[in-house]
């Protein structure tokens, strides 16, 4: 692509091959900037099994090493980045070197690719990279947040981000997926508001769409979670316990994994609820689009919710939803237009907005198609990418004119 900006994209997380869904929306994003003049190059971790260069869906995808043995590349993709850090000192030597090696492949691919501008994905860790490419060179420099990395942040506020604070000064643009995770970046350091942009997460319309061969049951109740406490999966099951008392025809589809799997069974068999409630393992996205187009509702009650992504992918769907009124739910549920909210940990009121969408069929057509259109306008690729391309193209305006 002649006069193409070369794009570096930093990001642990990200297809490892054809049909992988890791760090998909990130992907989505890079497949669909060629036209807007960028040439994204990835520089993702390795994974067992995964090239180390490949060319993915028209994308240059660099996946740097960091140990010896397959086996032991392990810190990226499995979602226990975090627990390795803080769960022993050779923890902490086994991140050290993960980095070590991640800034040396970026800044031989900053040379070796001619690198007009980088992009980085999640705060930690990439910001750890993108502050090392800051200290040394000039270029513009882009970051994103999904929600996670936000968290951290927050958690360990004053050590954390007075680390990351000079990183911060030094971006063009630092975008985030739902209004509740830049106003908390915001809260953090007022001097960064001018930068900040609230980008949600894009969807791949042609996997989650509306499916007329698929028939909709009113009485299945679908979750699409993880069992870890922010997701409140223990409240959603008391919830249900209580739907199930008035209304014998319902049951429940948990879709999900975690380490607090056992306790939601746990409490799944003390209601006496085994034979309403089915706990099934992440599946595919293909099989997901099913399972949206069959729900008769979409329950999401997280709290402090960076995005909401079952929500979004449900109203596509055009399943009904309903979400707890915390974090970046709120961005996409509004409450009564294009579906409902319950305030957080609250299991009657949970239960009561469950049992009006099972009661009030046409409250249930009129939210379902709202959310639908709503989701097809605000989170479709192509027009996000425009955006996302946009925001490159002024960065490395603001550095070059």
């Amino acid at each position: 692509m002649a006069n193409a900006i070369n794009l570096l994209v930093l990001t642990h997380n990200y297809p490892r091959r054809a049909g992988d869904h890791a760090g998909v929306f990130i992907a989505l994003l890079a497949k669909h900037l060629e036209p807007h003049g960028l040439r994204p190059i990835v520089l993702a971790p390795h994974d067992p099994g995964a090239a180390e260069r490949e060319d993915l869906e028209g994308v240059r995808v660099h996946r740097f090493r960091y140990a010896a043995r397959d086996q032991d590349e392990d810190v990226a993709y499995r979602g226990h980045m975090q627990h390795i850090v803080l769960g022993s000192v050779s923890g902490v030597f086994r991140f050290r070197r993960f980095l070590h090696c991640w800034r040396a492949a970026a800044f031989d691919l900053l040379v070796r690719e001619r690198i007009d501008a980088v992009a980085g994905h999640w705060l930690v860790p990439s910001g750890f990279v993108l502050k090392t490419i800051a200290d040394r060179t000039t270029l513009p420099l882009v970051l994103s947040s999904h929600g996670t990395d936000v968290r951290l942040i927050r958690k360990f506020a004053g050590a954390a981000y007075r680390y990351f604070r000079p990183l911060g000064r030094r971006l063009d643009r630092w975008t985030f997926v739902s209004t509740f995770l830049r106003d908390a970046i915001a809260g953090l350091d007022p001097g960064l508001a001018p930068i900040l942009e609230v980008l949600p997460l894009p969807h791949d319309e042609t996997v989650f769409h509306r499916d007329p061969a698929v028939p909709r049951e009113p009485h299945t109740i679908v979750a699409v979670t993880r069992f870890t406490p922010q997701k409140r999966v223990d409240a959603l099951v008391k919830a249900f316990a209580l739907v199930a008392a008035h209304r014998p025809d319902t049951r429940l589809e948990i879709y999900g994994a975690g380490p607090g799997e056992h306790g939601i069974r746990a409490l799944i068999d003390r209601f006496g609820l085994g034979e309403r409630v089915r706990i099934s393992p992440p599946i595919p996205q293909d099989r997901l689009r099913t399972v949206y187009n069959r729900a008769g509702m979409v329950v999401l009650n997280s709290h402090e919710e960076g995005f909401g992504l079952a929500l979004s992918e449900a109203m596509l769907c055009g399943a009904p939803v309903i979400g707890a009124a915390s974090g970046g739910i709120t961005d996409i549920i509004a409450h009564e237009r294009r579906g409902l909210l319950v305030e957080p940990d609250n299991t009657a009121a949970l239960a009561e907005a469950i049992l009006r969408l099972l009661a009030d069929h046409p409250l249930r057509a009129r939210l379902a198609e709202a959310g639908c259109a709503f989701a097809r306008e605000q989170f479709a690729a192509r027009p996000l990418a425009a955006r996302y391309a946009a925001i490159i193209h002024d960065a490395v305006a603001r550095r070059t004119g």
